[in-house]
């Protein structure tokens, strides 16, 4: 006897679902088009480049649920519930192709093997989908605010693994329970149900399995078409938001070229930034559907967890509210009242000002979305739109875009020139007649801050010792204008941008050294938008590879150090390796210790976009947060490898720490503090 079942056995009509099914998918595509109309309401932006790398991206995002387990609770249950759906949507779909190919497959130890594995993975789905309703009716994490659409999609999907089960363990009661029984144990699932049922008369059996067949399968097609409108369309979105993901390094902000385009198109420079949702591309757009208000973003945000008013996960729901109502208004071709701007301090605007100054642009938000959502853009298209059509900047802000603009460097009233801290050493300053393998970019802060002129010196002492041939532009060096772009002041940072990269190409310049990460990311990912293409390394990397090498002869180890990782050389540049191989070099055994939020989870320590010269004057400082961690995890030195953080970390200390029981040091420093005997 050869195992298998009859597909539409008790059932009549069975193949009407088919017509059902095309009604239902039909449905829902027409509420994915109409969102589709409202994305292209956006400017054009080309995100179908590389696709043999976007479709593997994608494949291995949705089956290795990398993201999501990024939250291990969250991401099993997703897990569980996404495999048993897809596990379920495929046992449907070999049904189909066998009834409408005509060729039988489902039979044998094939059949067998189908029906575990289908039963096992609706158990799965269930399992995923009980951790679901747990956690938002009884953890009911903060960042979670939940609504009725919620509870209606787990309910929904749900109720349909449940109800499968109830028609196969009627099924099974009634033809294979006494009849088969080496056949039932194979449905798990449906076995269970029909040892409950098997007391029912064979009478009302039939007409509960032909009415609960129908039912499912109603219930089936309203969440095929509930999926074009409710919570589970975030399927569609986020496999599109997924397919279409920034290829690039997460630094790299997109741009026009302003000069250029005042030249060549001035009309196009009315409107400098983003005003309004439709000058959004077609794809910043779509990021606002994408998004499932999961709040991990929120989770992650310093600037929110120190307490001003920015929330990326309200931000993005509060952009796709305001999209809705503005495409509907467009399409009416009527203004509705309650529509709004997009931003302002009025009530009635989608977005607030002060939420688009309070972030750091430092990824995490970026990082931790499961559907690749790009924050940071918007908010830095916005701020552009501010700083440099309505000249609406916090004071601070204004201070340091006019410094860059005046003095080209953001320090005001700065401790030191840029010649001072080199006085007296034998460094080559690059021009037309002196050249090196090497340009040592100091930039701003490493040249006019005492405290990171120390790791200036520092880093000379061992580019020295490694016999590294090197030069810095001393005079000539000018801001890299990254602060003015992360605060929107575009058309400075450009002046600044096209300025370096005359005076490196004019002195041949291929290879860059940088002591900070924000220079770095601005030299490797934006510059080579205006021609600057050069060679560039982070000095933690150049360390590494000097220690690789036996070019340092190491004399001194430490013991207890932690390492902060700054975001723009870990979260947006993803150089994590190499200042630990650096740090666990010089220090003793079990001297390294790692900090819990490290690596892409590190904590950031809030200079970045533009605060380490401006300040919301938040609840809680988030240097402070981070300097607590360190304390935390019984470190006495916090290593860093960038001159924000250590000023970031340097203020903290004094609060923190007054008695002195942390340092912290460069990754540069304590090199070359372990060069000496």
């Amino acid at each position: 006897m050869e195992f298998t079942r009859e597909i539409y056995w008790n059932v009549y009509f069975g193949q009407m679902v088919y017509l059902l099914a095309l009604l239902a998918i039909c449905f829902m595509f027409w509420g994915i088009w109409k969102r589709v109309r409202l994305w292209r309401l956006g400017v054009s932006e080309i995100r179908t480049d590389q696709m043999p790398k976007r479709i593997y991206g994608l494949f291995n995002e949705v089956f290795t649920h990398k993201r999501q387990l990024r939250d291990t609770y969250a991401g099993l249950m997703h897990l569980c519930i996404f495999y048993g759906f897809f596990v379920s949507l495929l046992a449907t779909t070999l049904i189909a192709i066998q009834e409408w190919s005509g060729i039988h497959f489902l039979k044998g130890n094939f059949y067998l093997w189908y029906s575990l594995i289908s039963d096992s993975f609706g158990i799965l789905g269930i399992i995923g989908l009980g951790m679901a309703l747990w956690r938002r009716l009884i953890i009911r994490p903060d960042r979670m605010n939940s609504i009725a659409d919620d509870y209606i999609a787990l309910g929904l999907l749900l109720l349909i693994f449940v109800q499968g089960f109830v028609v196969e363990g009627l099924r099974i009661a009634l033809t294979e329970l006494n009849q088969k029984p080496d056949l039932a144990i194979w449905s798990p699932g449906g076995y269970i149900l029909a040892l409950a049922f098997q007391h029912i008369d064979t009478k009302n059996l039939l007409f509960l399995h032909r009415f609960n067949w129908w039912f499912h399968a109603i219930t089936a097609f309203i969440f095929i078409g509930y999926m074009g409108f409710g919570k589970f369309n975030h399927i569609w979105y986020g496999i599109m938001n997924i397919t279409f993901r920034n290829l690039n390094p997460s630094g790299k902000l997109e741009f026009v070229d302003i000069e250029e385009s005042m030249e060549n198109n001035p009309d196009d420079i009315e409107n400098l930034g983003v005003e309004k949702i439709e000058q959004y591309s077609w794809k910043g757009l779509l990021d606002l559907d994408a998004c499932t208000n999961c709040g991990r973003c929120q989770d992650v945000c310093p600037a929110y967890g120190s307490g001003v008013p920015l929330s990326p996960k309200k931000l993005i729901q509060d952009m796709k509210l305001h999209l809705s109502e503005t495409g509907h208004s467009k399409f009416s071709k009527k203004q509705e009242k309650n529509e709004g701007k997009l931003f302002g301090d009025e009530k009635n605007s989608a977005v607030l000002e002060e939420e688009l100054w309070g972030c750091r642009t430092c990824g995490a938000c970026q990082e931790e979305c499961p559907v690749f959502i790009e924050h940071i853009p918007k908010m830095i298209d916005m701020r552009r739109h501010l700083v440099m059509m309505e000249s609406k900047t916090p004071e601070n802000t204004r201070q340091f875009l006019k410094s860059i603009e005046e003095r080209m460097h953001p320090w005001v009233g700065a401790q030191h020139n840029r010649e001072e801290w080199y006085e007296g050493m034998d460094i080559k300053i690059l021009s037309k007649e002196v050249n090196a393998e090497y340009l040592y970019w100091v930039g701003c802060t490493g040249s006019m801050i005492d405290r990171n002129i120390q790791v200036t010196k520092a880093m000379v002492k061992i580019l020295n010792a490694a016999s590294v041939d090197f030069g810095i532009l001393g005079a000539e060096e000018v801001c890299t204008g990254d602060p003015a772009r992360r605060a929107g002041g575009e058309f400075t940072f450009q002046i600044c941008a096209k300025k370096n990269i005359e005076t490196l190409n004019e002195y041949g310049v291929s290879k860059i050294i940088t002591t900070c990460p924000h220079c770095f990311n601005t030299y490797k990912n934006e510059y080579p938008d205006f021609n600057g293409n050069y060679e560039v390394i982070h000095h933690t990397e150049l360390i590494n590879d000097l220690i690789k090498n036996g070019k340092l002869n190491l004399k001194k180890s430490f013991s207890n150090v932690t390492y902060h990782d700054p975001c723009y050389l870990g979260r947006h540049n993803k150089i994590y390796s190499q200042p630990r191989n650096v740090l666990k070099t010089i220090t003793s055994k079990d001297g390294y210790i790692e900090l819990e939020q490290s690596k892409s989870s590190s904590l950031c320590c809030g200079a970045g976009g533009g605060y380490a010269w401006m300040d919301d004057e938040p609840d809680k400082r988030i240097n402070h947060t981070r300097l607590e961690q360190v304390k935390d995890c019984g470190a006495k030195t916090a290593a860093v490898s960038c001159p924000f953080c250590m000023q970031m970390f340097d203020d903290a200390l004094k609060t923190i720490d007054p008695e002195k029981n942390i340092r912290a040091m460069d990754i540069a420093e304590l090199v070359a503090e372990s060069l000496e005997e």
